[in-house]
């Protein structure tokens, strides 16, 4: 009896072990599936009367990606180039992009393989290769580029900074990396080993020597605010960490546009007023 027992144990065991590699393998084949969520939509030319216009960008081996801009008021000032999050598009930040244009500033709504009708499949490489992309084709015609990511539009935004291609990075609901992420929703599963799309922010801080700001919900339910902390934390004097409460995880329907432009000021990004030498009828500080 007691040997027949020990059977079924090790039987159920092996079945538990089977069962457990199975769902591992379910993950890792499926688990761009779960991390890219584009909705099934064509975006093409922009809303009547927003402003905005086309900007065709080509990224070789993919193809061209539609994304939607309007040109700064005048030339040096700012423009924000907006990452979207796994579930978003374009319009994510139309109206944001609108209320930054009416302070001057300029706005590229970026977008990724794969969504809004764009032709490639997403994935960190092809996201990071369009960030790229984008950038290049705004060229001497935005002033001083300011990347904005949101949620997994985050870790493109970090990764652009941190290669210098920014004056200043918006980090909107970011984590630490994605496997981070992933862990506190599967803590059963090693996805720290399993994961081929990292997008691992806070091993960035390092190479980001640009101004920060971190926009963070206190009640995100996806992103908790404890990993906004941490990269603020990490990222020490460059860092401007706002909590922002009942937000969940859409602060940017909110108009941040005046704390940014004033983030902006206060860290130079725009042109500082130089100070006057010490003898001067002013009376400034050298």
């Amino acid at each position: 009896m007691r040997r027949r027992f020990r059977t079924i144990l090790l039987a159920l065991a092996a079945v538990a072990v089977a069962l457990y590699v199975a769902l591992c393998g379910y993950l890792f084949v499926n688990q761009r599936q779960a991390i890219y969520l584009p909705r099934p939509i064509v975006l093409d030319d922009p809303p009547p009367g927003s402003g905005y216009a086309t900007l065709d960008v080509a990224v070789p081996g993919t193809g061209i990606i539609k994304t939607w801009w309007l040109r700064p008021a005048e030339p040096g000032m700012p423009t924000v180039v907006f990452f979207h999050g796994n579930a978003g598009d374009r319009t994510s930040f139309l109206e944001l992009g609108i209320a930054l244009h009416r302070k001057g500033w300029g706005a590229v709504l970026a977008s990724y393989p794969g969504y809004s009708g764009n032709p490639g499949q997403p994935s960190e490489a092809s996201l990071l290769a369009v960030a790229r992309a984008t950038i290049a084709a705004i060229g001497s015609q935005a002033g001083p580029v300011i990347v904005w990511g949101h949620s997994l539009g985050s870790g493109v935004a970090a990764r652009m900074a941190g290669e210098g291609r920014a004056a200043g990075l918006v980090l909107e609901l970011p984590y630490t990396s994605l496997p981070d992420v992933a862990a506190l929703i599967y803590p059963y599963i090693p996805v720290h080993l399993l994961m081929l799309d990292r997008f691992e922010t806070r091993a960035l801080v390092p190479k980001i020597a640009v101004p920060v700001l971190i926009f963070h919900g206190a009640d995100d339910p996806q992103i908790p605010f404890a990993m906004g902390r941490a990269l603020a934390d990490a990222l020490g004097d460059r860092a401007t960490l706002v909590r922002l409460e009942g937000v969940g995880h859409y602060p940017h329907q909110l108009d941040l546009s005046g704390t940014v432009v004033q983030w902006a000021q206060d860290r130079c990004i725009l042109q500082c007023p130089q100070t006057k030498p010490s003898g001067s009828q002013a009376g400034g500080n050298p």
